[in-house]
């Protein structure tokens, strides 16, 4: 299944396969991948198997191998929107968020997203620089490590889940993540259907085992994953997210990249 669109993608997947079962490595998808995201494309990928949702997103963001398969990068990849890893809790907020700008400080774009507004989004959050990471609350948790994510600027967002960006408390990020992903690429896994209607066009509806079942406009992929058999999610089921993700993106160049996993 093979996208059309002339721009020159941020990633392909071509003769691809990944895990699809948690309890068995040997089990895959049965049907080959082969699908890219364009530049500016904001792609919803719709299955009820969240495993796969889950190793999605590990592949993509470099975390987790595939099994096979063929993985072409023309641009720099975020981690995924709110991870965790990388970091270290028993640090000063100030020093964690020093060491990830120091990796990152050619993705910095003060005039969208400047330290001064990072910061002061925190405070209203009652995050202080100098606190230690460990003791943050549930809440200055998801808003910390969403506001992170948002700091820099990337050609392609992965965004696994969004319970807290979707949420009362988390509208200041979501208007930070409207700003900061104007004509960027996206990927989602998230079952959310306020946030795709927002942030995605275009849909790839996966079968619980990983059959490519359709490619195409959003609302065209959302009416075929509800009438997929096998497929029940309707709402957002959150995968526990990536806790291990190293933040030192090894596909930071943005040179072509031809990744042969």
């Amino acid at each position: 299944m093979q996208q059309a669109n002339s721009a020159q993608p941020i990633i392909s997947l071509e003769d691809f396969y990944i895990r699809a079962d948690k309890s068995d490595d040997h089990v895959t998808n049965q049907v080959a991948w082969n699908w890219s995201v364009a530049p500016g494309e904001r792609l919803a990928v719709m299955t009820s198997n969240s495993y796969l949702r889950y190793q999605l997103m590990g592949v993509l963001s470099g975390l987790v191998p595939a099994v096979a398969g063929r993985q072409v990068r023309r641009g720099v990849i975020g981690w995924p929107l709110g991870g965790e890893g990388g970091l270290d809790s028993k640090l000063k907020v100030s020093q964690n968020v020093h060491f990830v700008c120091q990796l990152y400080q050619d993705r910095l774009d003060p005039e969208h997203v400047s330290l001064d507004s990072f910061w002061s989004l925190l405070a209203e959050q009652g995050i202080d620089p100098q606190m230690i990471q460990r003791d943050f609350s549930s809440t200055q948790k998801s808003v910390f490590f969403t506001a992170l994510s948002l700091l820099f600027s990337f050609d392609l967002y992965l965004v696994p889940k969004t319970k807290f960006l979707m949420s009362r408390a988390g509208q200041p990020l979501r208007q930070l993540f409207l700003k900061r992903s104007q004509g960027a690429a996206l990927v989602t896994t998230s079952a959310n259907s306020r946030f795709l209607r927002q942030f995605c066009n275009r849909g790839l509806v996966l079968s619980p085992v990983g059959e490519p079942l359709f490619l195409g406009s959003l609302e065209e992929a959302m009416l075929q994953f509800d009438q997929a058999p096998g497929q029940s999610e309707t709402e957002e089921a959150d995968d526990a997210l990536i806790q291990g993700l190293n933040l030192q993106n090894s596909d930071r160049e943005t040179d072509d990249q031809d990744d042969i996993l």
